[in-house]
Formats: C-alpha cells, structure tokens, sequence
C-alpha cells in the first residue's frame, strides 16, 4: 500500500502474467478479474516490507505447487492505486477472488498449511455480490495543493479514493490552519468526499469550511442539507444547529 498521508497537525500536519509476477492497475482486468472459475490470490506487497520478505518461499512454494488451482498474482503497492481505492491499510494482505469478486482477505505472515487451508475454503465459497471495485470512482475536481509542506499533490493522491480519510484531514486543517491556500485545498478534498460518499459528517465539515472561508451563503446551504440528513437518519443535529446561529450573526 502507498503510505497513506492522514495528515494530522499533531505530525506537521504487459505480457502473459504468470504465478508470481506482479500486476498493475492496468493489468488487473487481463489477471486477476479474469472469469474462468478459478480461485486467485491478489497478494499486496512492497520491496520494502520485512513480513512480506518473510513470506516470500511459502508464496513461491504454493505458486508453484500444481496440486493447487490457484494463481498468486503480487501488486507492488507503492507503484499502484488499486490498494488506495481498496483500503488496503496493512501489507502483506490477500484477496481472495473468484470470477472477479472478492470473497474474502487476510493479512500478515502465516504458515503455508494456513494459506493452503484459506485459499481451499474460499475456493468452495458461493460466488456472489458485485465485481471488485479497484478502479477509483472519476471526479470532477482536481487536486489542489495547499501552502502547508504536507499538503503536496503526491501526498494527497494517495487519499483521493476513500472519502472518510479525505473528510478527516479536511476537519484537521479547518482545525488547525488559518491560511487561505489550505484551507481551499481542504475544500478541494472535502469536495471530492462528498462526490464519493455522502454523509452527515462531512456536509458539516464543508458547512464549517465555508463559512471559514467567508462564503456564507452556500455555507448556510450545506449546513442545512447536513441537518436535514441528520434528521433523517436520527443523528444530533446540535453541532450544524450552533454553526447555522454563527453563519447568520455574520451574515
């Protein structure tokens, strides 16, 4: 996984693929999501990881077992977004995948009679659900860099894809940060939140920025969706209620 940066103020603010070789994000759809009823091991690593490098003979022990239907395929995390838009927040982790769907995972280092006895239950598992959703959801906005040393395109790529960590470190620079750059750079990312995922929390993190920002008309506005979906869903409304009261004594 590409380190993810949840920037807090705390902390400064191909060809034939075989068993074993590594995929990309524009490899996966050949590979991993092929639908030919086998069981496949999508395998997160990274050159870098000790646990990974331990796991490393069992891996190339079962790649190359034939008795074993299964194909391993690797995903060198830090050159790739697959595991950004899949949330994988740990390495080494395993999918395991049929048909294109992801029947279950596990993570950290195991015994080979451990991984043999995952990789044979799922393999009898029902197939079922929605396809692997590794390609990230297109958006609108572009990234925008805020003044902060933290806050670089490269840092930023790698929360683009989960919106409750973009809403996370928006709240945190509204928190902490005062210039402008930043935050319209945390409206940039609260933006992109919401296009993923709508909730409560971060229609009242766009409500507060706003009104930082001194547009209190759409502050207003988004504070008010906030409050009408918490309402709905039966949250406290209290917190958007007291920044509604603000936004209209300085209006």
């Amino acid at each position: 996984m590409r380190i993810l940066f949840i920037i807090t103020f705390s902390l400064l603010l191909s060809s034939t693929i075989t068993a074993q070789e590594y995929v990309t994000d524009a490899t996966m759809e050949e590979t991993v999501m092929v639908q030919d009823d086998q069981i496949k091991v999508l395998y997160f690593t990274a050159p870098w990881c000790g646990p990974c490098r331990a796991m490393a003979p069992t891996i190339e022990s079962i790649a190359n077992d034939e008795t074993l239907d299964v194909t391993i395929y690797k995903m060198n995390t830090d050159d790739n977004l697959s595991d950004d838009i899949l949330q994988v927040n740990s390495i080494p982790t395993y999918f395991f995948i049929k048909n294109g769907r992801k029947l279950g995972q596990s993570g950290s280092t195991m015994r080979r009679a451990e991984m043999v006895k995952l990789i044979e239950r799922h393999d009898k598992m029902t197939v079922s659900g929605d396809l692997l959703a590794y390609k990230g959801k297109p958006s609108k906005y572009e990234i925008a860099e805020g003044a902060h040393e933290k806050l670089t395109k490269k840092n930023l790529e790698t929360l683009w894809y989960g919106s409750h960590q973009l809403n996370e470190l928006a709240w945190k620079i509204y928190q902490n940060l005062e210039d402008q750059t930043d935050l319209k750079c945390a409206l940039v990312l609260i933006n992109r939140s919401i296009e993923l995922e709508t909730y409560v929390s971060n229609l009242e993190t766009k409500a507060h920025l706003l009104h930082k920002l001194g547009d209190l008309k759409q502050a207003l506005k988004t504070a008010k969706k906030a409050k009408k979906l918490a309402s709905q869903e039966g949250e406290s409304t209290a917190i958007i209620e007291q920044l509604m009261e603000q936004i209209k004594a300085d209006s």
